[in-house]
């Protein structure tokens, strides 16, 4: 019976033993794996943090270009305004050019008008010009003929006093 026990025992011990051997196997694999898993942990940690650098990078970038593109916004948006302003400008000008334009069309009829009324005074003193040329005309022949007859009739008269 003590060999029996004795066998028990190593038998016992050799189960416990090779249960050891096998638990320390499986806790050597799982520290090679956890060895294993904690550099991969790392490693991912070392590019997790060097793609939190790109992020913040690319959005220090992205910041920048918004910044860029409202500037440029705000600038068309201030230089539409300008030409806004401008184009307001030139139709106020331009209505101010045809109501100006209108008002000389209006003295250009106005002046047409009295050229053309004076052109008629012109050609009605015309014609009173040439008839009173034609009167002083007749007038005058009928002086020198008055003038001729009064010195016939003195040159008879002086005639007939002398004889």
């Amino acid at each position: 019976m003590k060999n029996l026990l004795m066998a028990i025992v190593v038998a016992s011990l050799a189960i416990l033993g090779f249960y050891a051997y096998q638990s320390s196997q499986k806790v050597a694999g799982f520290r090679t794996e956890l060895a294993a898993k904690e550099a991969a942990l790392t490693t991912i940690e070392g590019e997790k943090a060097a793609l939190a650098e790109q992020v913040a990078t690319l959005q220090g970038q992205v910041d920048k270009l918004a910044g860029e593109e409202e500037a440029k916004a705000t600038a068309a948006a201030a230089e539409t305004a300008a030409l806004a302003e401008k184009v307001a400008a030139l139709e106020a000008e331009k209505a101010s050019l045809a109501e100006m334009a209108a008002t000389m069309e209006t003295e250009r009829t106005d002046l047409s008008q009295k050229v053309m009324a004076l052109e008629s005074e012109k050609a009605a003193l015309a014609d009173q010009i040439a008839a009173l040329d034609a009167e002083k005309v007749a007038l005058t022949e009928k002086a020198a003929s008055l003038q001729a007859k009064v010195d016939e009739l003195t040159a008879a008269a002086a005639a007939t006093t002398n004889p």
